[in-house]
């Protein structure tokens, strides 16, 4: 089943379950856990201050705030922006999420009316020029370079696109925004893809692009408030201790151990980025001290 569900909200439209590994399977993330006092509260400042004091002696002072480059991205944006696309592979990632939303449109008409014969011709002629694109994408070796030449006759293909989903609104469910949302996941996909087979990213990526993406998930620091609600900009994975998360979980097992907490990571796409959705693992205290795992809780927690 893919990342997100079948169809889910939040699946990548345009990662094919068939083609795509990380379609079904997270990228390896390397994680590394520190030892710091946990403290159990609920809402209280004094309590949110230790907690943070402690945090702070095990991860640092942390990084200012920084929002993701790509985020909010719009198409004016990109057409400053000259470093795209670097290589085939981001090429036909980027295609391919045009084509899910053309197909989508075109099959789906406009919140269950059919589509003008003015949009059905528009979507039709997007539907045309991003299929010559994938085709000429699958000649290529994904890691090569793009040339000049085809670099910019690319990125008018892409505009065009753009430009003409400006035109199409209130005419189809597609927006132009989510054209360029999906350019700026695209990228960061293909950073993703090009580490994960080792090609060295800092000589065949912009600097720019991979800065970025390491920033995500750097220890940001925090605040009073923060604290107080046990609520981080940075998603905090633990072991033992209280935990937390944006329900009851945490409350309602204050008896049992917390084996593992899993948060939301601002560097994955859609299916891992809301920081405030929570996995935990809990077990009774009398099962753990007798290693008996076959009545482990899982429970998932959004705010």
């Amino acid at each position: 089943m893919p990342l997100a569900g079948t169809n889910g909200d939040y699946q990548v439209k345009w990662l094919d379950p068939n083609l795509d590994f990380h379609s079904k399977v997270e990228f390896k993330y390397p994680l590394s856990f520190r030892p710091f006092r946990d403290f159990y509260f609920l809402e209280d400042a004094v309590g949110g201050e230790l907690m943070i004091k402690e945090l702070c002696r095990a991860l640092g002072p942390g990084e200012p705030p920084q929002s993701d480059l790509l985020q909010f991205r719009r198409v004016p944006d990109y057409e400053k922006d000259q470093d795209w696309p670097f290589n085939w592979l981001l090429i036909t990632h980027v295609v391919r999420s045009v084509l899910s939303h053309v197909q989508g449109d075109l099959t789906d008409g406009y919140f269950g009316k059919p589509l003008t014969g003015e949009a059905t011709v528009g979507l039709e002629r997007l539907h045309a020029g991003a299929i010559g694109w994938l085709e000429r994408s699958q000649e290529r070796t994904p890691m090569d370079e793009v040339d000049p030449e085809i670099k910019a006759s690319f990125r008018s293909w892409w505009f065009d696109v753009a430009h003409a989903y400006k035109d199409l609104a209130g005419k189809v469910p597609t927006y132009v925004g989510s054209i360029a949302d999906d350019l700026g996941d695209a990228i960061n996909h293909t950073i993703r893809c090009m580490a994960a087979q080792d090609v060295d990213i800092f000589n065949h990526a912009p600097s720019s692009y991979v800065t970025n993406l390491a920033l995500q998930n750097h220890w940001k620091t925090p605040t009073v408030h923060d604290g107080k609600y046990r609520h981080f900009k940075t998603a905090l994975h633990q072991m033992l201790g209280y935990g937390s998360g944006p329900q009851d979980a945490a409350e309602e097992h204050l008896e049992d151990t917390l084996l593992l907490q899993i948060q939301g990571e601002l560097a994955f796409l859609g299916w891992h980025s809301n920081i405030g959705c929570v996995l935990h693992f809990w077990i009774g205290r009398d099962l753990l001290a007798q290693l008996d795992f076959s009545q482990v809780v899982a429970t998932l927690e959004c705010d």
